[in-house]
């Protein structure tokens, strides 16, 4: 057969382009036809989140226990996830949804580098990761936009859930409310609404103190305003409550507060008691015991160095003496006080007080709301404290998103040059086998 020219090559390359363009189109078309195929099985949602607080640079939690990141994908943390989304009762089993979770350390390349360097010295090399991917394989009965919507609802429940078991996060309840006041009679009802009032104001100036300067978004309050809010409830409603009640000796049941008094200074009687003897009994002690201010240690010369004993056990008596003392006298004003009350109430004639009654009612249902409406504020400015406070714990830097195995532009690129490839050599092929076979003919 005849050599074939450049020129030739290109002329039946040419004349075949048509037959060239179908079989690229070809190629283009199943290639696209199988990758939508494969499309479905090799799509996930892929998310990364950042841990950032002392100690986890040491792989420890903040309460100094081992750090766990597969606590994201706890039965807790998912099932409240399903809950926020509504799907709790939509089949999807939870344990299938924990599986399709996989959570990756990143380690970033000049840790890798140091690492290996360190390792080839025969070292060993510990590293905690504080970025983690999370991957998810979306469930057949999830829409990518559910598991979009399923991956960064759990990365909340996470954050909530870590906050839960490691921040100190303290909220507000409302006794007044929760307790039926009805069955306290008045003096009772005052101490009962101070003691919360000052429970509050002490949470809210170790806040104020904590966090100076926080103002919350949510409320517009910061610690500082809703003390000053506190006090003047506490100055204006309680003060003309307890006015009212100590001014007319108001009482629901005159008898059965006595008798409740006379028990309650029988009681501080006898824990004064206790607390004087422990007094006494303290500075008999120290009176047999001579007070060690110094006590001599030797010196690198062969003396001695005389310094001061600041854990003497004559100074643990003294101030064990001190505190009971102070604790017993603090009882005996209370019990004054409390027998003066006793005489005050027997002194006082039996008269109708219906209308005062009436009038201290209305100030402990006057009182009862604005202390309700006061702790909804306090408990949602804490809130959105805690969440100012701890929300750079743990922080989600890449949005959730869908990510595929499967490069479809390079698959229909390589499919297109495959497929021009594949046209050239049959448009070839054709060519010789259609020569050959003229050139038997010829020489027949």
């Amino acid at each position: 057969m005849e050599e074939i020219s450049l020129r030739e090559i290109l002329e039946v390359i040419l004349k075949g382009k048509w037959l060239i363009a179908l079989i690229t189109i070809v190629a283009v078309l199943l290639t696209g036809i199988g990758t939508y195929i494969m499309l479905p099985n090799s799509q996930h949602v892929v998310a990364i989140i950042n841990i950032n607080y002392p100690g986890i640079e040491q792989g420890l939690n903040p309460d100094g226990t081992q750090f766990d990141i597969l606590q994201l994908k706890s039965p807790y943390v998912i099932e409240k996830a399903l809950e926020e989304l509504a799907l709790t009762n939509s089949g999807l089993k939870l344990d299938e949804i924990r599986r399709n979770i996989d959570i990756t350390p990143i380690v970033p390349d000049d840790v890798s580098q140091r690492a290996e360097t360190i390792l080839k010295q025969g070292q060993e090399f510990v590293y905690y990761p504080s970025e983690y991917k999370i991957t998810y394989k979306i469930n057949k009965a999830f829409s990518y936009s559910q598991g979009i919507q399923l991956v960064e609802e759990i990365i909340s429940q996470y954050k909530k859930y870590f906050y839960m078991l490691y921040s100190d996060v303290k909220t507000v309840e409302n006794t007044i409310s929760n307790v039926d006041l009805s069955n306290y009679d008045y003096p009772d009802i005052v101490e009962i609404i101070n003691k919360q009032v000052e429970s509050v104001q002490e949470l809210l100036e170790s806040k104020a103190e904590e966090g100076s300067g926080f103002r919350s978004s949510n409320t517009g309050y910061t610690f500082t305003d809703l003390s000053r809010s506190y006090d003047v409830l506490k100055n204006v409603d309680i003060t003309k409550l307890e006015s009212l009640v100590n001014t007319n000796t108001l009482t629901k049941d005159r008898e059965r507060l006595i008798k409740d008094y006379e028990y309650r200074v029988k009681r501080m009687e006898l824990e004064m008691a206790k607390k004087s003897s422990e007094a006494e009994e303290a500075r008999k002690l120290m009176d047999q015991y001579k007070k060690e201010d110094y006590v001599l240690l030797p010196d690198a010369l062969g003396g001695q160095i005389k310094t001061e004993n600041t854990s003497s056990y004559y100074s643990t008596l003294a101030e064990m003496a001190i505190t009971a003392s102070v604790e017993a006298a603090n009882l005996q004003h209370e019990i004054e006080y409390y027998r003066n009350e006793i005489e005050r109430l027997k002194s006082v004639p039996t008269i109708n007080k219906a209308k005062l009654m009436e009038e201290a009612d209305n100030l402990i249902e006057t009182i009862k709301s604005k202390m309700s409406d006061l702790v909804t504020k306090t408990n949602d400015t804490l809130e959105d404290y805690y969440l100012y406070k701890y929300e750079n714990n743990i922080r989600q830097i890449a949005p959730a998103e869908i990510e595929t195995g499967i490069n479809i532009l390079m698959n229909l690129a390589i499919a297109f040059v495959a497929g021009i490839m594949i046209g050239i050599f049959a448009v070839l092929l054709r060519y010789y086998w259609k020569s050959t076979e003229n050139e038997k003919i010829s020489n027949h």
